[in-house]
C-alpha cells in the first residue's frame, strides 16, 4: 500500500508539475536527438575528414550570429510573455504576441539569408579567414529563413508548456539532416570526394523538416483547440495592437542585444582558435583538423549529458520567471535549490565518466587518439558547464539579463586572452585552461548574486 502511494505521489509529479513535466520531455527528445548528432558526426568525419570537419565547424559561429539575431531573443521574450497571459487566461493577447514574433523574425531571417547569400566570399575570407568557406555559407543561408519562423513556434509552445513541441521538433530536424545526408551521399557519387559545403546540405533540410512539422502542430493548435475553454479565450479580443508591439519589443529588444552582443564575442572566439592555432602549429591543415576534432568531436561528447540539465534550464526560465512575478518564495527557492543540487551532480557524476574513460570513447566511437585526450582534459569543465546553464537561466527568470550578459561578457573574454596568449605557447591545451578558468569564473560569481538575491 505505502509502496502504490509513493508511486502514485512519484506520478502525479510529473505529470502536474509542469517543469519536471518539461524536462524529461525535453530530455528525451534531447538524448535521442543528441544520439543522432553522434552518429553524424562519425558519419561526417568519415565522410569529409577532419579538415572539412573543421570548415564545417567555422561556419557554425556565423550561424550562431544570425540564430542571436534573427531567433533567440525574440524566441525567449515569447516564451515569457505567452506564460504571462497564458496565466492570464487571456489567451487571445497570446496569439497576437505570437503574430508580432513570427513576422518580425520571418523579416529578419530573410534579411539576414540574403546578406549571408550575397555576401558569402566576402564573409569567408574577412571574417572567418578561410576562403574554402564561401559555398558552405551560401546553402546554409536558405535554412535562416526556415530556423527563425520555428523559433517563433518554439517559443509559443514553450509559454503554454507544451514543451514535446519542441522536443520533436529538434528530433525531427536532426533525424532528416542525418537522413538526407546518407541518402544524398548513396545516390549522389562525388567525383573528388565530399567536402563540409555537402555536409551543410543537410542543415538546411533539417531546418525545413522541423520548420513543417512545428507549422502543422501549429495549425493544430489555433483551429484545433482541446477544450472549448481555450478556444472561447481565443476568439476574445487582444489587447490593442500597438501596445501588443510596444511590450513584445521591450521584452525582446534587451534579450536580442544581449544574445548578439554575446553572441558576437563567441563567434570571435571560435573564429580565432583556428587562426592562432596556426601560430603553434605552423601547418593550416594540421589546425583545422585539430579544430575539426576539438569543436566536431570531443566538446559535443562532453556537451551529451548537458541535454538533461538544458532541458531543465529551458523549462526553468518561465517557472522562475512565473514564481517571482507572484510573489511565491518559497516555492521559488526550492525550485532554484533543487536545480542547482540536481545539476552539480549530473556534472560531477560525467566529469569523472570522461576522466576514467574520455581515452576510451575517444577511440571506440572517433577512432581517434586526440578526440580522447581531449575528453579526458575536458573532463574538470563538466560541473561547471551544467552548473553555469541553469544558474544563466534562473538569473533571467529573474530579470538579471543584463547583469547575466555583463557576467558572461567577463568570462568570454577569459577565454579570448586565452586564445590570444596561451594558444601560441600550448597549443589547444591553452584555449582548454582558459575554458577552466572562464567557466569556474561564471558559475562562482553566478552562485553569489543568485545567493545575495534569495537570500
Amino acid at each position: 500500500m505505502n509502496t502504490n502511494n509513493i508511486l502514485l505521489k512519484t506520478q502525479n509529479k510529473v505529470l502536474y508539475n509542469p517543469v519536471i513535466k518539461g524536462t524529461l520531455i525535453l530530455t528525451i527528445t534531447g538524448l535521442a536527438t543528441r544520439l543522432i548528432g553522434f552518429y553524424n558526426r562519425i558519419f561526417l568525419s568519415n565522410l569529409i575528414g577532419a579538415k572539412e570537419l573543421g570548415i564545417y565547424q567555422l561556419i557554425f559561429p556565423l550561424y550562431m550570429v544570425a540564430f542571436s539575431l534573427t531567433t533567440m531573443g525574440n524566441e525567449l521574450a515569447l516564451t515569457k510573455l505567452v506564460s504571462e497571459y497564458a496565466g492570464r487566461n487571456d489567451l487571445a493577447s497570446v496569439k497576437s504576441f505570437f503574430n508580432t514574433c513570427f513576422l518580425i523574425n520571418l523579416s529578419l531571417g530573410l534579411l539576414t539569408g540574403l546578406i549571408f547569400f550575397f555576401n558569402a566570399d566576402y564573409l569567408s575570407l574577412r571574417i572567418l579567414n578561410a576562403s574554402s568557406c564561401g559555398d558552405a555559407i551560401r546553402i546554409i543561408a536558405f535554412a535562416i529563413p526556415f530556423m527563425a519562423m520555428k523559433g517563433a513556434i518554439h517559443g509559443y509552445f514553450l509559454g503554454l508548456e507544451k514543451s514535446e513541441i519542441h522536443g520533436i521538433s529538434d528530433l525531427s530536424e536532426q533525424t532528416s539532416k542525418v537522413l538526407g545526408l546518407y541518402l544524398l551521399s548513396t545516390f549522389f557519387i562525388a567525383k573528388k570526394g565530399y567536402s563540409a559545403s555537402f555536409a551543410v546540405i543537410g542543415i538546411v533540410i533539417g531546418e525545413i523538416v522541423s520548420f513543417i512539422y512545428s507549422l502543422i502542430m501549429l495549425q493544430k493548435e489555433f483551429y484545433f483547440p482541446k477544450s472549448a475553454n481555450n478556444k472561447k479565450h481565443f476568439t476574445s479580443l487582444p489587447i490593442k495592437k500597438d501596445k501588443i508591439l510596444r511590450l513584445f519589443l521591450k521584452n525582446s529588444i534587451p534579450l536580442t542585444t544581449n544574445r548578439f552582443t554575446l553572441t558576437l564575442l563567441q563567434s570571435a572566439e571560435a573564429i580565432l582558435i583556428p587562426t592562432f592555432l596556426m601560430k603553434y602549429y605552423n601547418s593550416s591543415s594540421v589546425s583545422l583538423a585539430i579544430y575539426g576534432t576539438f569543436t566536431g568531436m570531443a566538446f559535443p561528447f562532453i556537451m551529451f549529458p548537458a541535454t538533461l540539465t538544458n532541458s531543465l534550464s529551458t523549462m526553468l526560465l518561465p517557472a522562475v520567471s512565473y514564481a517571482h512575478s507572484e510573489a511565491k518564495d518559497n516555492y521559488l527557492n526550492r525550485l532554484v535549490n533543487r536545480s542547482i543540487r540536481f545539476c552539480f551532480i549530473i556534472g560531477l557524476i560525467s566529469g569523472i565518466v570522461f576522466f576514467f574513460f574520455g581515452s576510451t570513447i575517444g577511440m571506440i566511437f572517433f577512432n581517434n587518439k586526440e578526440a580522447g585526450i581531449f575528453l579526458y582534459q575536458l573532463s574538470f569543465l563538466c560541473p561547471l558547464i551544467y552548473l553555469a546553464t541553469t544558474l544563466a537561466s534562473i538569473l533571467n527568470g529573474l530579470g538579471f539579463a543584463t547583469h547575466n550578459l555583463m557576467l558572461t561578457v567577463i568570462s568570454t573574454g577569459i577565454r579570448l586572452v586565452s586564445i590570444l596568449l596561451l594558444i601560441p605557447k600550448m597549443g589547444i591545451s591553452g584555449y582548454i585552461s582558459g575554458l577552466f578558468i572562464s567557466y569556474l569564473f561564471l558559475t562562482l560569481t553566478s552562485l553569489h548574486k543568485l545567493n545575495t538575491t534569495l537570500n
